[in-house]
């Protein structure tokens, strides 16, 4: 009866395949039955290290009384700071609790039951479970091989043909770690009905790859030709804040009233936001973490080549590295303490991904595995 009731209740019948959580550090190290402080998370795609020293002097001086209260509803600071670091204006700036959610406001923004949204796969799952969330189609345009990125014409015809509204793009990619540039991005905007949505949480370390400046990978310049053109970006990967859960998006003109009356007005809670504000007040010193965590990811990567793995280049905090056998590597490093992402099935079946991380936890992983590094 409860199922039938439940059925008759809920807008989605079927309901949805949910996003696949990982276990809580907590979680995994109780079911390994190792201590906390021996458990390393290679698969997470998080920075390690701790949190930038004008992150700690920010909450030491957050005043705890303020959590009785609601904060700014309007988040002027944060936003004033973000547009400081960015050059977006502050009012196109949406923030929310995290790329997450507002990878949900901007589907519930474009898209409706029957709807089609294109993504090129593998990517970022939430997009997907989003969509179908909202009751529409998910067009998949799958690559032939992991380190084969799609053609933006590709993706354009897939989203032309199939009447999609919108259109998700990682870049840089995860878990394949490569970009679109912006010239390409444009091309597949350009005069197309539809919403392209860019994920570009990735953007800070895919600069100091490139050695290029901060910003200079930004798509503000297309976003100004083409309206129909929506930036997602995060705190998290960037500043090390995703325990904190601070993200933004950077709308058209056009669009930034909507999106403001859409948006959560508290989504992002008062200590959240005095780390935010603590991270971005201090660029120099988390750019110098990135390029250092950079360095480690390029020593891992030649380690692992020089073992015989297949190892795709990188723009971001992680490798996607193919050793002679996935199951059994990922099994050995988890008795160590130290978990990988393992893709058990699908086109990235016998991968592995691995999150650089800080040179005393990257030396365990490879001693672990027994390669020099």
């Amino acid at each position: 009866m409860s199922e039938r009731v439940d059925r008759g209740l809920l807008r989605l019948a079927d309901g949805v395949e949910p996003y696949p959580a990982e276990p809580s550090d907590e979680a995994l190290a109780e079911s390994l039955g190792l201590p906390l402080d021996v458990l390393i998370r290679f698969d997470m795609n998080t920075l390690g290290g701790g949190p930038l020293p004008a992150v700690v002097r920010a909450l030491a001086e957050y005043d705890p009384r303020r959590v009785v209260e609601y904060g700014d509803q309007a988040y002027r600071r944060l936003r004033a700071a973000i547009s400081a670091a960015t050059g977006a204006p502050p009012h196109r700036i949406i923030p929310g609790a995290g790329a997450d959610e507002l990878i949900r406001l901007v589907t519930g923004m474009v898209l409706g039951e029957g709807d089609r949204v294109t993504v090129p796969t593998p990517t970022f799952a939430m997009f997907a479970v989003e969509a179908r969330l909202a009751g529409a189609r998910v067009v998949e345009v799958p690559r032939h091989d992991p380190w084969q990125q799609q053609d933006v014409a590709a993706i354009r015809a897939a989203a032309v043909d199939s009447g999609s509204r919108l259109i998700w793009l990682c870049s840089p990619n995860n878990p394949t770690g490569d970009a679109y540039s912006p010239d390409a991005i444009e091309r597949l905007a350009d005069g197309l009905d539809a919403v392209v949505a860019v994920d570009a949480v990735y953007q800070e370390l895919a600069e100091v790859s490139a050695g290029a400046a901060p910003e200079s990978w930004s798509l503000l310049d297309v976003q100004e030709r083409l309206p129909n053109v929506v930036i997602l970006r995060s705190l998290a990967k960037a500043y090390g804040l995703a325990g904190a859960r601070v993200g933004y998006l950077v709308v058209p003109e056009d669009m930034a009233a909507r999106f403001e009356a859409a948006r959560l007005p508290l989504a992002i809670g008062g200590p959240s936001e005095a780390a935010a504000l603590g991270a971005l007040s201090d660029r120099p010193a988390a750019r110098a973490r990135l390029e250092e965590i950079v360095r480690q990811r390029e020593r891992m990567a030649s380690a692992l080549s020089a073992a015989g793995w297949r190892v795709l280049p990188s723009l971001t905090n992680f490798l996607l590295v193919r050793p002679p056998d996935a199951p059994a590597t990922a099994a050995s490093l988890l008795r160590h303490g130290l978990a990988v992402r393992e893709y058990v099935s699908g086109p990235l079946a016998g991968w592995l991904r691995i999150t650089a991380r800080s040179a005393a936890e990257n030396d365990r992983l490879l001693e672990a595995l027994g390669i020099d590094g």
